[in-house]
């Protein structure tokens, strides 16, 4: 009975062969195509991976991707599509209100149009929501950069000493009526007129108002 046993398990392994430890198949990854609006979070989240391992992947040191480039990502990773979009709502205190209407200020003067206030506001509110950002509009205004301040009236000490207009409040508010339904998803300003930073000047444009080109 023994030897017919042994029998069976070597007429086994001749048919069939000995299926050994398996190892990660090359090419577990493949590329995509960076196209406009794309940010390294967004893309990481579609295909099921984390912003360092993209990073580490593609032998990146910072988060500045560019449309048309192609970036490494996992391919046993599925591309989901897109959840509708969640409704949008911030809620904002009066010290809240009254320091975005002093970047307003700061940031508009008054040499640009209503609507360019209002565009302005609205970039800080859409920031709230975005995963590069702070949650807080405070938090937003008062984020740190690698060279000191998101926005230079806080770099330079100025925001505080500014005193807003009627139009700087009645702007914060008109954006924050504005942002649940807003589409355009401004995230940044500039004037082109001063602006050379070349990351900036290739960010998809969303909107030109005044001396102001918004983008995402």
């Amino acid at each position: 009975m023994k030897k017919t046993m042994i029998a069976l398990a070597a007429a086994c392994f001749l048919a069939f062969g000995w299926q050994g430890p398996t190892t990660e198949a090359a090419g577990s990854y493949t590329y995509y195509q960076i196209k406009k609006g794309d940010t390294l979070s967004a893309i990481a989240k579609r295909y099921h991976t984390t912003v360092s391992s993209l990073r580490a992947l593609n032998g990146l040191k910072h988060d500045f991707i560019y449309a048309g480039e192609r970036l490494k990502v996992p391919a046993a990773g599925k591309r989901t599509a897109s959840a509708p979009a969640k409704k949008k709502s911030i809620s904002l205190s009066a010290a809240d209100r009254k320091l975005l209407a002093q970047l307003v200020q700061a940031e508009t003067g008054s040499s640009e149009p209503f609507a360019g206030k209002v565009e302005v506001a609205l970039v800080v509110f859409n920031r709230t929501t975005h995963p590069e950002f702070p949650k807080t509009v405070r938090g937003v205004i008062y984020q740190k950069t690698k060279s000191g301040y998101a926005f230079v009236p806080v770099k330079t000490g100025k925001l505080t000493r500014i005193r807003p207009t009627k139009q700087d409040y009645a702007a914060v508010d008109k954006a924050l009526a504005l942002f649940p339904s807003d589409r355009r998803g401004s995230l940044y300003f500039y004037n082109p007129k001063i602006t050379k930073d070349k990351w900036m000047l290739s960010r998809p444009v969303t909107i030109r108002i005044g001396h102001h080109v918004f983008t995402k």
